[in-house]
């Protein structure tokens, strides 16, 4: 990522708390390789059109979180047609997991003073009996990286034991996290004479399986959803703090500038 100044670094790479500034989880994250990403770029006609779906992507996680956090209030919003998948997806999976969460503990700061990074989580709540984190992605699969951002809100969480509302006052966490999950989910058609799966992306649908050579026709908008419940928090956020280390590394110039760094 290019960095214009300084002062966009600490916007855009951090929060201030407590009149402190803190990195974001997700930049931490951001130095590891990631191979996917690489052969995204690499079918893409060209970077500026890369760039473009990554944008449109950001833009659809958006709005399928506002479509998740409605069920969770208990609210009435208007779901836009191209995502009903969306909506049937999260209905499938409330029908088949004891869920629940409240609005209070819906996409909060959380900060780890000890090894001082912050970041925003998406959800905690009971799941299936077990006080849980649970991160909402709309990616095509569930891939480990997310393992390393999950496990530092969980640690941030359990060993500070609070997280922030949005006015940044304190909210003691109910009880300890017992779990951490990632929910995937996603919308598709299946084509009614071969069995391929048209992936409804707005950065651009993708057809898998089936008949190369079938004349498609596509059925209904179905939802799809995937739940993964990652072990070993421990051990991933070992590999998290590694993350960190190179990042401080990377950035060391823009974070000595800041304070953050001798």
């Amino acid at each position: 990522m290019k960095i214009n100044n300084f002062e966009e670094f600490k916007k855009e790479f951090g929060y201030i708390i407590d009149n402190t500034w803190y990195p974001r989880v997700t930049k931490i994250c951001e130095i590891k390789s990631k191979p996917g990403l690489y052969y995204f770029y690499a079918e893409a006609p060209n970077f500026k059109e890369a760039t473009s779906k990554k944008i449109k992507a950001a833009d659809e996680g958006k709005i399928i979180h506002e479509i998740v956090e409605s069920f969770i209030q208990r609210r009435q919003i208007i779901v836009p047609p191209e995502y009903e998948g969306i909506k049937k997806a999260f209905e499938e999976f409330l029908r088949n997991h004891s869920f629940f969460s409240k609005e209070d503990w819906l996409e909060k700061k959380t900060v780890h003073f000890l090894h001082r990074y912050a970041g925003t989580f998406d959800i905690i709540g009971e799941l299936d009996g077990h006080f849980s984190l649970i991160d909402i992605k709309t990616s095509s699969s569930i891939y480990e990286d997310y393992r390393l951002q999950t496990s530092a809100y969980f640690m941030a969480l359990n060993e500070e034991g609070f997280f922030r509302n949005d006015k940044g006052r304190k909210i003691p966490l109910l009880k300890p996290l017992e779990k951490r999950y990632v929910l995937r989910i996603n919308q598709k058609k299946i084509c009614e004479r071969c069995g391929a799966v048209m992936k409804i992306r707005k950065m651009g649908s993708k057809i898998e399986g089936g008949d190369a050579f079938c004349d498609h026709r596509f059925g209904e908008v179905l939802g799809e959803w995937e739940l993964k419940d990652f072990d070993n928090v421990e051990e991933d956020f070992k590999a998290f703090l590694g993350c960190k280390t190179l990042w401080e590394w990377e950035y060391r110039d823009y974070l000595k500038e800041i304070g953050y760094l001798d």
